[in-house]
């Protein structure tokens, strides 16, 4: 998900020029590195909120 969302946002700002791929991989492993943290940090508040509004049965 964080690689295409990197390639689309690069394309649209950059376009396709000379060393795009290597820019879009620098940019993907960066979207990569913020987003891996910031979900195991939310995951666990989201669940707890989902739960909240959703019966769900235990284990």
């Amino acid at each position: 998900m964080s690689g295409t969302i990197s390639f689309i946002n690069l394309s649209m700002n950059l376009g396709f020029p000379p060393g795009f791929i290597a820019k879009w991989l620098t940019t993907w492993m960066l979207s990569w590195a913020i987003a891996y943290p910031t979900v195991l940090v939310f995951l666990p508040l989201v669940r707890r909120l989902t739960a909240l509004f959703v019966d769900i049965p235990p284990h």
